[in-house]
């Protein structure tokens, strides 16, 4: 079967339709993959639709560092760079505008 966790998306009520034209390589493709995992091609797409579009979102809420760049960042917040003059001037011109209700 496939490999998905199934999810409340196919106890949904099917009010929406998705329309896409492809060519007839992508058609068999689909029709292949959907005979090989026993299940229609509807089913197969919904799923494959799911997984990706899961998949996307999920890496883009997150950074994922290596060992490498995790300890260069650790390092850069232990021991932040001195600010620049122009820094510098941006926080007094910013303590200038802005007026706080301490």
């Amino acid at each position: 079967m496939l490999d998905f966790d199934k999810t409340r998306l196919e106890d949904e009520k099917r009010t929406h339709a998705t329309q896409f034209r492809h060519g007839e390589s992508l058609g068999a493709l689909v029709a292949e993959a959907a005979a090989a995992q026993g299940v229609d091609k509807s089913v197969f797409l919904r799923q494959a639709v799911a997984k990706e579009a899961t998949r996307v979102l999920e890496a883009r809420s997150r950074h994922v560092l290596t060992a490498e760049d995790a300890a260069l960042f650790a390092a850069a917040l232990d021991a932040p760079p001195a600010p620049t003059p122009r820094a510098i001037a941006a926080a007094k011109a910013y303590r200038r505008r802005v007026v706080h209700a301490d």
